[in-house]
Protein backbone atom coordinates (compact mmCIF):
# COMPACT_ATOMS: atom_id res chain seq x y z
CA UNK A 1 0.00 0.00 0.00
CA UNK A 2 1.59 3.35 -1.20
CA UNK A 3 1.06 6.29 0.23
CA UNK A 4 0.02 9.03 -1.58
CA UNK A 5 2.13 12.04 -2.36
CA UNK A 6 -0.69 14.64 -1.06
CA UNK A 7 -1.07 12.15 2.56
CA UNK A 8 2.72 12.42 3.10
CA UNK A 9 3.51 15.96 5.82
CA UNK A 10 6.08 18.92 4.04
CA UNK A 11 9.77 18.46 4.54
CA UNK A 12 9.72 20.89 7.91
CA UNK A 13 6.68 18.69 9.17
CA UNK A 14 6.41 15.43 11.58
CA UNK A 15 3.26 13.75 11.85
CA UNK A 16 2.71 12.24 15.38
CA UNK A 17 -0.91 11.10 15.07
CA UNK A 18 -3.34 10.35 12.13
CA UNK A 19 -7.18 9.21 12.47
CA UNK A 20 -10.03 9.27 10.46
CA UNK A 21 -13.15 10.79 11.17
CA UNK A 22 -16.54 8.96 9.93
CA UNK A 23 -19.56 10.48 8.26
CA UNK A 24 -22.07 8.99 11.02
CA UNK A 25 -20.19 11.14 14.07
CA UNK A 26 -22.52 13.87 14.33
CA UNK A 27 -24.31 13.20 17.74
CA UNK A 28 -27.09 15.52 17.17
CA UNK A 29 -28.06 13.64 13.88
CA UNK A 30 -27.53 10.20 15.41
CA UNK A 31 -29.93 10.95 18.16
CA UNK A 32 -32.90 12.01 15.84
CA UNK A 33 -32.12 8.85 13.77
CA UNK A 34 -32.29 6.57 16.74
CA UNK A 35 -35.43 8.41 17.89
CA UNK A 36 -37.14 7.72 14.87
CA UNK A 37 -35.89 4.23 14.66
CA UNK A 38 -37.38 3.92 18.46
CA UNK A 39 -40.41 5.64 17.42
CA UNK A 40 -41.20 2.68 15.11
CA UNK A 41 -39.77 -0.08 17.34
CA UNK A 42 -42.29 1.63 19.86
CA UNK A 43 -45.12 1.35 16.96
CA UNK A 44 -44.58 -2.29 16.37
CA UNK A 45 -44.12 -3.61 20.22
CA UNK A 46 -47.91 -1.65 20.88
CA UNK A 47 -49.00 -4.81 18.97
CA UNK A 48 -47.60 -6.91 21.63
CA UNK A 49 -47.76 -4.57 24.74
CA UNK A 50 -50.41 -2.61 25.70
CA UNK A 51 -48.23 -0.39 28.02
CA UNK A 52 -47.04 1.25 25.29
CA UNK A 53 -50.26 2.34 23.46
CA UNK A 54 -50.05 6.05 24.96
CA UNK A 55 -48.19 9.16 23.90
CA UNK A 56 -46.38 9.72 26.38
CA UNK A 57 -45.05 6.13 26.62
CA UNK A 58 -44.07 6.01 22.76
CA UNK A 59 -42.08 9.28 23.20
CA UNK A 60 -40.66 7.86 26.61
CA UNK A 61 -39.45 4.41 24.47
CA UNK A 62 -38.27 6.51 21.41
CA UNK A 63 -36.43 8.83 23.57
CA UNK A 64 -34.68 6.63 25.96
CA UNK A 65 -34.06 4.20 23.31
CA UNK A 66 -31.84 6.69 21.17
CA UNK A 67 -30.39 7.86 24.35
CA UNK A 68 -29.03 4.64 24.94
CA UNK A 69 -27.91 4.27 21.56
CA UNK A 70 -26.44 7.55 21.72
CA UNK A 71 -24.41 7.83 25.03
CA UNK A 72 -22.64 5.20 24.13
CA UNK A 73 -21.20 6.92 20.97
CA UNK A 74 -20.43 9.91 22.68
CA UNK A 75 -18.48 7.86 25.54
CA UNK A 76 -16.44 5.74 22.84
CA UNK A 77 -15.89 9.02 21.14
CA UNK A 78 -14.44 10.61 24.29
CA UNK A 79 -12.59 7.67 24.72
CA UNK A 80 -10.91 8.14 21.41
CA UNK A 81 -9.90 11.23 21.70
CA UNK A 82 -8.87 11.05 25.38
CA UNK A 83 -6.55 8.34 23.96
CA UNK A 84 -5.46 10.80 21.12
CA UNK A 85 -4.79 13.34 23.38
CA UNK A 86 -2.55 10.96 25.48
CA UNK A 87 -0.44 10.37 23.10
CA UNK A 88 0.10 13.49 22.03
CA UNK A 89 0.90 14.84 25.70
CA UNK A 90 3.43 11.73 25.93
CA UNK A 91 5.33 13.18 22.84
CA UNK A 92 5.07 16.75 23.44
CA UNK A 93 6.72 15.40 27.34
CA UNK A 94 9.17 13.53 25.58
CA UNK A 95 10.52 16.46 22.70
CA UNK A 96 10.36 19.58 24.99
CA UNK A 97 11.34 17.70 28.01
CA UNK A 98 8.87 19.62 30.12
CA UNK A 99 5.93 17.59 31.07
CA UNK A 100 3.94 20.61 31.98
CA UNK A 101 3.18 21.68 28.27
CA UNK A 102 -0.09 18.92 28.33
CA UNK A 103 -2.81 19.46 26.64
CA UNK A 104 -6.47 18.82 27.75
CA UNK A 105 -8.99 17.24 25.22
CA UNK A 106 -10.74 19.95 24.83
CA UNK A 107 -7.65 22.12 23.93
CA UNK A 108 -7.08 19.34 21.39
CA UNK A 109 -10.49 19.50 20.24
CA UNK A 110 -10.88 23.01 19.84
CA UNK A 111 -7.22 23.27 17.89
CA UNK A 112 -8.75 20.67 15.40
CA UNK A 113 -11.68 22.81 15.03
CA UNK A 114 -9.88 26.37 14.62
CA UNK A 115 -6.67 25.26 12.56
CA UNK A 116 -4.21 26.97 15.34
CA UNK A 117 -1.16 26.50 16.27
CA UNK A 118 0.58 25.43 19.49
CA UNK A 119 4.08 26.87 20.25
CA UNK A 120 6.24 24.86 22.09
CA UNK A 121 9.51 25.81 23.74
CA UNK A 122 12.46 22.98 22.98
CA UNK A 123 15.19 23.25 25.57
CA UNK A 124 15.00 27.24 26.10
CA UNK A 125 14.16 27.61 22.17
CA UNK A 126 11.09 28.54 20.33
CA UNK A 127 10.62 27.22 17.41
CA UNK A 128 8.87 24.14 17.42
CA UNK A 129 4.35 24.54 16.78
CA UNK A 130 1.77 21.78 17.18
CA UNK A 131 -1.34 21.89 15.14
CA UNK A 132 -3.96 20.00 13.68
CA UNK A 133 -4.63 19.69 9.95
CA UNK A 134 -7.12 18.02 7.61
CA UNK A 135 -5.40 16.01 5.74
CA UNK A 136 -6.28 16.15 1.85
CA UNK A 137 -7.70 13.25 0.16
CA UNK A 138 -8.63 12.69 -3.70
CA UNK A 139 -11.72 10.36 -3.57
CA UNK A 140 -14.99 11.02 -2.61
CA UNK A 141 -17.68 9.68 0.31
CA UNK A 142 -14.77 8.75 2.58
CA UNK A 143 -13.64 9.49 6.26
CA UNK A 144 -12.40 12.64 7.01
CA UNK A 145 -8.74 11.87 7.90
CA UNK A 146 -6.62 14.13 10.35
CA UNK A 147 -3.51 14.90 11.40
CA UNK A 148 -1.52 16.01 14.27
CA UNK A 149 1.78 17.81 13.00
CA UNK A 150 4.58 19.10 14.95
CA UNK A 151 5.93 22.04 12.40
CA UNK A 152 9.60 23.23 12.75
CA UNK A 153 10.40 27.25 12.30
CA UNK A 154 14.03 27.78 12.85
CA UNK A 155 14.60 30.71 14.74
CA UNK A 156 15.91 33.76 12.15
CA UNK A 157 20.03 33.68 13.59
CA UNK A 158 19.68 30.12 15.58
CA UNK A 159 22.31 28.09 13.23
CA UNK A 160 23.97 31.02 12.78
CA UNK A 161 24.48 31.71 16.70
CA UNK A 162 24.90 27.82 17.25
CA UNK A 163 27.30 27.38 14.75
CA UNK A 164 29.63 30.41 16.29
CA UNK A 165 28.87 28.74 19.96
CA UNK A 166 30.01 25.62 18.93
CA UNK A 167 33.20 26.95 17.15
CA UNK A 168 33.86 29.34 20.70
CA UNK A 169 33.67 26.19 22.67
CA UNK A 170 36.42 24.16 20.57
CA UNK A 171 38.86 27.01 19.92
CA UNK A 172 38.43 27.61 23.58
CA UNK A 173 40.16 24.24 24.50
CA UNK A 174 40.23 22.81 27.96
CA UNK A 175 43.02 24.87 29.67
CA UNK A 176 40.62 28.38 29.05
CA UNK A 177 37.34 26.24 30.26
CA UNK A 178 39.13 25.83 33.74
CA UNK A 179 40.75 28.72 34.31
CA UNK A 180 37.22 30.94 33.15
CA UNK A 181 35.41 28.48 36.07
CA UNK A 182 37.76 29.13 38.66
Amino acid sequence: MEISRRDQPRKNTVALVRWKKQPGEHTVAKFIMSSILGLFLCLFLMIFLSGLRSFGAAVLFAFCFAALLTVRSVMAQRKFMRGLTKRINETIAEVTNSPGDQLSVRQFQHMAKSGEKLPLVVSGVPGLHLHVARASTLEKHVPEKWVAVFTVVPPENGTASFDRLVAAAINAGPGTADARAS
